[in-house]
């Protein structure tokens, strides 16, 4: 007579579903412990029963597979918190480079436009300048005319 396979189902039964969380523990603690001496590993397994009390089995002890696993974690912690600011610096470092590129290109169309605008205000003081200098005439012209205008007529004899 052979094993019969259970159904993966929840045992109806309370006082059922108890000897039967027993038997499989049981089971389960028997194949880790297998498992931890075929391949040489640390094994650990922690169960809680339906009312609450919890079970363990460690290999070679829990607290100790418990304690290295606590370990190894802070240091993959300690690795990718490294990991990331070292990717934090390159990031940064990347960004610093942009802006300096980006402040010399301003500085450049700075100077492309405050090189224009000294132009452009040149050329407008020259035609200012221009403007004075016809305006002067102007006046000039207007100063003669209202001079001549003023003066007696000659008569010819």
């Amino acid at each position: 007579m052979g094993r019969r396979k259970i159904d993966m189902i929840l045992v109806e039964k309370l006082d059922s579903r108890q000897v039967t969380f027993s038997k499989q523990r049981i089971g389960v603690f028997k194949k880790a412990n297998e498992l931890a001496i075929l391949c040489g590993i640390m094994v650990v397994v922690i169960i809680v029963s339906i009312g609450g009390k919890p079970y363990t089995f460690g290999n070679p002890d829990v607290k100790t597979v418990i304690d290295c696993f606590i370990n190894d974690y802070e240091e993959e912690d300690n690795e990718n918190q490294v990991y990331a600011s070292a990717n934090n610096l390159k990031k940064l470092k990347e960004e610093l480079k942009e802006l300096v590129e980006l402040k010399q290109s301003l500085e450049k169309f700075q100077n492309y436009v405050n090189g224009k605008v000294k132009v452009k205000v040149k050329a407008m003081k020259d035609d200012l300048k221009a403007s004075e200098a016809l305006l002067l005439l102007v006046g000039v012209q207007l100063y003669f005319r209202m001079a001549i205008s003023y003066l007696p007529p000659i008569y010819s004899p």
